[in-house]
């Protein structure tokens, strides 16, 4: 998992803003699922009929996700699946509060940095306004279904 205790300062506003990850726990839940829920609603009802709780259920799984920390209050979470060869980027979410940032670059750099010999992949809509950070990030779309993409960001060749 990813350990972060990381100071980012916002290109923009000039200020600095410090946050930190935990591993989630089961109590964790009803905020993953209210903020996962706040966050792509819209996206899921335009391209998949609807919220379907029993599918954000199902994908919840625990030891898989950290949450992202700011004043000591959660701020978002991050699930990450790891294989032999490649770390697929589960669910990124962030807080409306804390949108714009630099938490999700920043955490997207630190995955960068230590992805060595792997591949990082993730899924997204084509219209989720996340994209523009995944293709700034040098994700690219390997494969396109409807309106869902698969984008990947290929290793460093050392």
């Amino acid at each position: 998992m990813l350990t972060i205790g990381h100071r980012t300062v916002h290109p923009t506003m000039k200020t600095t803003l410090t946050y930190t990850t935990r591993k989630a726990t089961a109590s964790d839940y009803p905020y993953c699922y209210r903020l996962t829920k706040r966050n792509m609603l819209v996206l899921f009802t335009r391209h998949w009929g609807g919220w379907v709780p029993a599918k954000f259920r199902e994908g919840f799984v625990v030891a898989d996700i950290e949450m992202i920390i700011v004043d000591g209050r959660r701020a978002g979470l991050l699930s990450l699946r790891t294989s032999a060869d490649g770390i697929f980027i589960d669910n990124i979410q962030i807080s409306p509060a804390q949108t714009g940032r630099g938490i999700g670059t920043s955490i997207l750099q630190k995955l960068i940095r230590r992805q060595g010999r792997k591949t990082l992949s993730l899924t997204t809509f084509d219209d989720n306004p996340a994209k523009r950070l995944y293709e700034r990030m040098g994700f690219i779309v390997v494969q396109r279904e409807g309106a869902r993409l698969s984008m990947a960001r290929a290793p460093a060749v050392t």
